[in-house]
């Protein structure tokens, strides 16, 4: 794999990107989770997100302002609910000596704020107790302006309790600007509007992270060790009855179809659920913590996280491995590939993973689950996307991005083995490497981590060559060089190879 000329320029040096449309990139300085609107068709082009410090939306109309860095400018996520109960008092008028206590009626009023999205949040507090002497007598009602916020509220819902068929409810009276401040309600009970429906849509709490989308339109997000849901198609609404919690802190999550991978700094879990109400959560018998919220990513119908012995696999029902068991020792996942350091993006069936070496340099590792190896990118890069739509994978280093792949001459490979424990003092006579180009090959034979043999790029003549003699009993091929590798064998004689 190669990397194309900079295709662009970005005003910072961002750890987060996204491509929003057309040319249009997002990049922020922090480590951000992004998901685009799950509503159908949705006209103003949002998107949301969470970036540590508390959920954001934002969409086409400010977003995408001026020539530097975007997002320009962004909401917090969620409607607030008023703070303040509207003030009522009973307007004088009618027959006031009507003193029949039968035609009494008593009301609370409460208010909503609707934001430009149309969007409802929940109530604020209900008024103090109205009693109309007289029916049809009009109320006045006093309202407290807006909260200084960055909601985007634009509007306010004014409400009333009413009741029929033994059942009280709150009923629409009007919907008004957010700058109105008073209303006269002399609208008959039948004139009403729609019920409240909106008691629990409440923000996402500010510390809220790791915010993703599943198939049935549910995202999800975590702070500390609660995971919590929002309303179907609603991302702006996180009922607090939608949270669950685990036994250990959460360190990332992750959906696979209408599931939800959540891994803790203890054992994983998976949520599953049709809708927000119905979601269930339960504990998979795996003792593989999670090492780093950015290792985690979904493949082909299952995730892979960096664990505390190698990468660990949870599909979507529940069922767990240690994905790299057969080709990474515990020993080595820890010491060569420092976990807690891993990022991760998922391209072609393949995991990248973007790690810190031991001497501080970066470096950046490719795991195939069907092949059951492991590569080495020769540029390593600070992070990427990934662009279904035309299968490529945009990389970002410093401030320039590229596209991976994208070279038109061959990069070099870099590959080892697992290490193979045999009985001690085992011995080869002689390796064969079946490749198209042998003479592009680069070869290290290691014997308990003592080179046995090495041939640079271009000094590897043939396709079978004899080994010095040399015992061990941890044995080890490192590969290196242009040219495509198919098999490798180590051979204790000449006959015994195979063709």
């Amino acid at each position: 794999l190669q990397m194309s000329e900079a295709e662009k320029t970005f005003a910072i040096k961002p750890k987060t990107i996204f491509h929003y449309r057309d040319d249009f990139w997002f990049a922020w300085p922090d480590v951000v989770d992004v998901i685009r609107s799950p509503i159908a068709q949705d006209s103003h082009g949002r998107i949301y997100y969470t970036d540590g410090r508390f959920p954001k939306v934002t969409d086409a109309t400010i977003a995408t302002k001026g020539d530097g860095n975007h997002p320009t400018s962004s909401y917090r996520l969620g409607i607030p609910a008023p703070t303040t109960a509207p003030v009522c008092t009973v307007q004088q008028g009618g027959d006031v000596s009507d003193d029949n206590p039968n035609d009494d009626e008593t009301r609370f009023y409460t208010e909503t704020f609707v934001s430009d999205y149309g969007e409802e949040g929940s109530p604020g507090p209900a008024s103090l107790e109205v009693t109309l002497r007289t029916p049809g007598t009009a109320v006045q009602l006093t309202l407290a302006p807006v909260p200084l916020q960055n909601a985007n509220i634009k509007r306010r819902r004014l409400y009333r309790s009413a009741s029929g068929g033994g059942e009280a409810d709150f009923l629409l009276v009007a919907e008004l600007d957010a700058s109105v401040l008073s209303y006269t309600d002399k609208i008959p009970t039948k004139n009403l509007g729609p019920s409240l429906a909106t008691w629990d849509y409440l923000p996402p709490p500010e510390n809220m992270t790791g915010l993703c989308l599943m198939a049935n339109g549910i995202a999800a997000g975590f702070a500390g060790n609660e995971v919590m849901f929002s309303e179907a198609y609603l991302p702006y609404a996180w009922p607090e009855v939608n949270r669950h919690t685990t036994a250990e802190d959460i360190v990332a999550i992750c959906p696979l179809g209408t599931s939800l991978v959540v891994a803790t700094k203890g054992e994983p879990y998976l949520f599953s659920g049709v809708s927000p109400s119905t979601i269930s959560g339960s504990r998979i018998p795996s003792m593989q913590a999670c090492l780093s919220r950015r290792s985690m990513v979904a493949m082909e119908g299952f995730v892979l996280y960096a664990g505390t012995n190698g990468l660990v696999s949870v599909d979507v029902n529940g069922n767990t491995a240690l994905a790299t068991e057969k080709i990474i020792s515990p020993e080595q996942w820890q010491s060569q590939f420092n976990p807690t350091s891993i990022v991760a993006y998922s391209w072609r069936g393949d995991y990248i993973g973007c790690y810190t070496k031991p001497d501080g340099k970066q470096d950046v590792f490719v795991f195939s689950p069907a092949n059951m190896d492991i590569r080495y990118l020769s540029t390593p890069f600070d992070c990427a996307w990934i662009d279904l739509a035309k299968d490529m994978m945009r990389v970002v280093t410093g401030d320039k991005m590229s596209v991976l792949a994208g070279g038109s001459l061959p990069s070099t490979i870099r590959w080892h083995s697992k290490i193979f424990s045999l009985p001690e003092r085992t011995s080869f006579s002689c390796i064969r490497v079946k490749s198209p180009a042998p003479e592009r090959v680069g070869i290290t034979v290691m014997a308990d981590d003592v080179p046995v043999i090495h041939f640079a790029p271009g000094t590897f003549k043939g396709s079978v060559v004899r080994l010095p003699a040399a015992t061990g009993q941890n044995w080890q091929v490192m590969v290196s060089g242009f040219g495509q590798v198919e098999r490798i064998t180590l051979s204790t004689s000449m006959s015994e190879m195979p063709v």
